[in-house]
């Protein structure tokens, strides 16, 4: 899995605890996908999005993303309105792996509480910063990694 923290956009909003991104569009909705750094939850196979127009407090569940062995919520970055889901995600959900900060965004939202909620968001270098303190969480998946020499994972 690549940590290239250099290779987070410098444009988007970051929620470091969901690692989510953020961009806030100009009709007042917001587009958010997960970061290339999700991948050390292992290959998607597939993305289950809530419903259109549920209503989600932020940290909440939006949907699940499954990989051949567990299934990882998707939180929210802010509470919001479902306003679409990625169908060609749906459809692939391989793409959020392949081009996350493109054409593997995960929701169209309509914050509803961005006032209150915006400061919980960091810009890049921001996010960066956070992400240096934790990168030893990224391990790679149990099943990358080779046994020990008692046939253990470590």
């Amino acid at each position: 899995m690549e940590l290239d923290l250099n290779a987070l956009p410098e444009h988007l909003l970051y929620a470091p605890e969901q690692d989510m991104w953020v961009r806030l569009e100009t009709d007042g909705t917001a587009t958010i996908g997960a970061t290339h750094l999700v991948g050390a939850h292992g290959q998607f196979m597939f993305f289950s999005p809530r419903p259109l127009g549920t209503t989600v407090e932020r940290d909440r569940s939006l949907g699940v993303m499954e990989t051949a062995k567990t299934a990882v919520a998707i939180h929210a970055p802010l509470s919001c309105t479902i306003v679409a889901a990625n169908a060609a995600v749906q459809a692939d959900a391989s793409l959020v792996a392949r081009d996350p900060y493109g054409a593997g965004w995960l929701f169209s939202i309509r914050p509803t509480a961005l006032e209150a909620e915006r400061a919980t968001l960091l810009d890049v270098a921001a996010y960066r910063e956070w992400l240096a303190q934790r990168l030893d969480r990224f391990a790679p998946p149990v099943d990358d990694r080779p046994p020990d020499d008692f046939g253990r994972f470590y």
